[in-house]
């Protein structure tokens, strides 16, 4: 296996074993819906809110067998709303571990898929995947609007309708539809 697998299998198992509600969803993801691509590191969605906050020592005492994690950086992830990171101690491959979701309600519309052989694990729905790329094009990363056009390209079957009102509600709708039509030109010559 390669390194990514070794630690989304683990990461993924780790956080199933303990009831955890999560979801996969970055590169990996994208790489899924889209085009392959190599990614970096394995992104985790957790679904805690504020109130949970004492689940920061529980989250570090499942990980910390098997990963390089710190409480006070897990701790101030969910009281900030932001991520920590985990470092598989075998393959030193980096876990990002968001603690809430970008789209609202994600986790309601999570599926399961098989994502290595014969290993199914939840990931964020293809319209999420999309709209959260949207957001992170929004606030700047260059990657992500390749990984749109290419999940387009795709042609996967996507609930459209959902896709354009979320994308209007959450202010993203011009660049949901400047790279429809980056998609629609299957164009090579196109510079993200």
């Amino acid at each position: 296996m390669i390194d990514i697998e070794v630690t989304t299998r683990k990461i993924v198992e780790l956080f199933q074993q303990q009831d955890l509600p999560f979801h996969l969803t970055g590169g990996l993801i994208s790489s899924y819906y889209g085009e392959p691509r190599t990614t970096l590191d394995v992104d985790v969605v957790m679904k805690i809110s504020l109130e949970q906050i004492g689940y920061a020592k529980r989250i570090v005492e499942l990980l910390e067998e098997d990963f390089i994690v710190d409480l006070d950086a897990c701790h101030e992830a969910i009281e900030y709303r932001t991520l920590f990171q985990a470092i598989d101690k075998e393959t030193f491959f980096k876990v990002d571990i968001h603690v809430k979701g970008i789209v609202p309600l994600e986790f309601e519309r999570s599926v399961t898929i098989e994502i290595f052989d014969g290993f199914f694990a939840p990931v964020v729905s293809i319209e999420d995947a999309i709209l959260s790329k949207l957001l992170w094009i929004n606030m700047g990363s260059g990657r992500s609007r390749q990984d749109v056009v290419r999940i387009l390209q795709n042609k996967h079957e996507m609930d459209t309708e959902y896709l354009e009102t979320t994308a209007k509600q959450l202010g993203v709708e011009h660049i949901l539809n400047e790279l429809k039509v980056i998609a629609e030109s299957n164009d090579p010559n196109i510079i993200f």
